[in-house]
C-alpha cells in the first residue's frame, strides 16, 4: 500500500495550518481536504477578557508584601502565592496560544492552570497538605534519582554519584506521592478533577482519542487526513475556556483572602461578571 503526501496552506488565517493528505493507491483521485470554519466571534470577547484578566492580576501580584508571624505561616502563605504565580504563568501562556490560533495547545495548556488551582483549594480547606507536598516532591526526587543511577550510563562524577547514593539510602522515610483525584472528593469544586482528566485523556495524553483529533479517514474515498494544530470544536471550546477562566478566578479569589486589602477588586468583580455573562451555558460554577 502506497500514500502520497500533499500540504494545503489555510488561506483564512494568519496562520499556516498544514494537512498532509494520505491516498490508498487505487482510490478515488481527486484529493480533498476538510473544510475548517473561521470563527472569530467565538474567541474575541475570551481574548478581550483574558488580556484584561492578565493585566488586573499583574497588578494585584505586584501590590504589597503579605505580613506573616511565624515560620509555619510563611511556608503556607509562600506555598499558595507560588501556585497563584504558577496559575498566572501558565494562564498567560494559553492566551498567547489562543492569540496565535494553537486552539488544542490552549487546551493542553490549560490543564495546568486547573492543576495549580486544585492545589490551591485543598491548601485552603487543609493548611496542613503542605506537608503532604513536601513528603510527595521527596518521593519523586527519591524516585528519579534511583532511575538516574540504575541508568546503563551515568554522566555525573564520582562524587556526585556517592551523593545519590547517599541520597537513596535514606529510603522513603514514609513519603507517599500525592493522589490528585483524592484532593476535591466531596468538595464543591470536584468538577474541577473531572475536568483535568478530560483535558489529560482527549488532548494532552497519547491516547486514541487524543490521536484521532490528528487523523481522519473517509472509508468512501479511501482518504486519510493528518491535521497539524487542529480546531477544537464548540463544546471543546466552550468547555477549556470556562474550566480555565473559572479555576484561574478561583485561584485569584484564595489568595484575596490572605491580602489584608487590594486595589482591584472591583475590576476582579466586573471580570466575574462578564464570564459570567460568556458562560452562557451554565458549565460555569456560581461564585
Amino acid at each position: 500500500m502506497t500514500f502520497t503526501y500533499h500540504e494545503i496552506p489555510r488561506e483564512k488565517s494568519g496562520v499556516r495550518r498544514e494537512y498532509a493528505i494520505v491516498r490508498r493507491e487505487g482510490a478515488a483521485q481527486p484529493v480533498h481536504h476538510l473544510p475548517m470554519t473561521e470563527q472569530p466571534s467565538r474567541t474575541t470577547h475570551w481574548l478581550a477578557w483574558m488580556r484584561d484578566y492578565v493585566d488586573a492580576a499583574r497588578r494585584f501580584a505586584a501590590e504589597d508584601a503579605v505580613d506573616v508571624s511565624s515560620e509555619e505561616e510563611r511556608e503556607l502563605v509562600a506555598t499558595k502565592m507560588a501556585l497563584f504565580a504558577r496559575a498566572l504563568t501558565l494562564f498567560e501562556g494559553a492566551l498567547l496560544l489562543l492569540e496565535n490560533d494553537r486552539q488544542l495547545d490552549f487546551r493542553i495548556h490549560s490543564r495546568g492552570v486547573i492543576e495549580a488551582t486544585m492545589y490551591l483549594i485543598t491548601l485552603d480547606l487543609n493548611p496542613a497538605f503542605v506537608v503532604r507536598m513536601k513528603d510527595d516532591d521527596f518521593k519523586s526526587r527519591h524516585s528519579r534519582v534511583t532511575l538516574h543511577l540504575g541508568a546503563k550510563t551515568f554522566s555525573g562524577t564520582a562524587d556526585v554519584r556517592e551523593q545519590l547514593e547517599e541520597f537513596v539510602a535514606q529510603g522513603l522515610q514514609g513519603a507517599k506521592a500525592i493522589q490528585l483525584g483524592t484532593l476535591l472528593e466531596g468538595s464543591d469544586f470536584d468538577r474541577l478533577y473531572r475536568s483535568y482528566r478530560d483535558i489529560s485523556g482527549d488532548a494532552a495524553h497519547v491516547s486514541i482519542t487524543a490521536l484521532n483529533r490528528h487523523y481522519i479517514e473517509d472509508p468512501q474515498s479511501g482518504l486519510a487526513t493528518l491535521i497539524i494544530h487542529p480546531e477544537l470544536d464548540d463544546t471543546d471550546f466552550q468547555v477549556t475556556m470556562t474550566e480555565l477562566g473559572i479555576s484561574m478566578t478561583i485561584a485569584t479569589l484564595l489568595i484575596m483572602k490572605i491580602k489584608e486589602k487590594t486595589d482591584v477588586w472591583d475590576e476582579f468583580q466586573a471580570l466575574l461578571q462578564r464570564y459570567r455573562l460568556m458562560s452562557r451555558d451554565d458549565r460555569a460554577p456560581n461564585l
